[in-house]
């Protein structure tokens, strides 16, 4: 009877801590500050602040016809690069439904594509520098030229941020890369 007892004490204990961890969500998001800390997080913190300037620049100044691109590919790349912040503070990528992507490579054709992009955009604001005939010119080129100068800023950001996208999926084995890896050599028949 002594032992009767002893296991109707330790089985409801038992029980109460399996349901309280069956309760708990299994893949619920960590936040992750240390990646913050890291060179692509500081990147993407750069892009941001040197990518909200140079919008701020252009959307203080009146846009129209090329403006309206640059300010397309600078609002755009810079929510894209909020969300992918978010989805690397909160460790997304690492569960259940978008581990399966191919995040190195994901990343590194986002990076080159807005590398590309923000630098037809800093072409087109300098380009337009100077164009304006109004009583405002004066400022209209100084913003134009400082939201040139961010928007260039911005890019070689971005195109660090690709190099070291490049680098980071090709140091993954290929079976990460969704290849198909190579057979084991069969030793020769003697």
């Amino acid at each position: 009877m002594g032992d009767v007892t002893a296991e109707a004490v330790e089985a409801p204990q038992a029980y109460t801590a399996t349901t309280t961890t069956a309760n708990m969500p299994i893949s619920a998001p960590m936040v992750d500050v240390e990646y913050i800390k890291t060179i692509p997080g500081i990147l993407k913190i750069v892009e941001l602040f040197l990518g909200f300037i140079a919008w701020v620049c252009i959307a203080s100044s009146g846009y129209c016809c090329g403006e309206n691109f640059v300010m397309f590919v600078e609002v755009t790349a810079w929510l894209a690069t909020i969300l992918l912040l978010v989805v690397h503070l909160l460790t997304l990528h690492n569960k259940a439904p978008l581990s399966a992507l191919p995040w190195p490579f994901i990343e590194f054709c986002y990076h080159a594509g807005v590398t590309l992009m923000y630098f037809i955009a800093a072409c087109v604001v300098a380009a337009t520098t100077g164009n304006r005939a109004t009583v405002w010119a004066a400022w209209y080129n100084s913003t134009y030229s400082a939201a040139s100068a961010f928007a260039f800023f911005t890019t070689i950001a971005y195109g660090i941020d690709a190099y070291l996208s490049f680098a980071c999926w090709r140091e993954e084995p290929p079976i990460n890369r969704h290849m198909t890896p190579d057979p084991p050599a069969q030793p020769a028949a003697v």
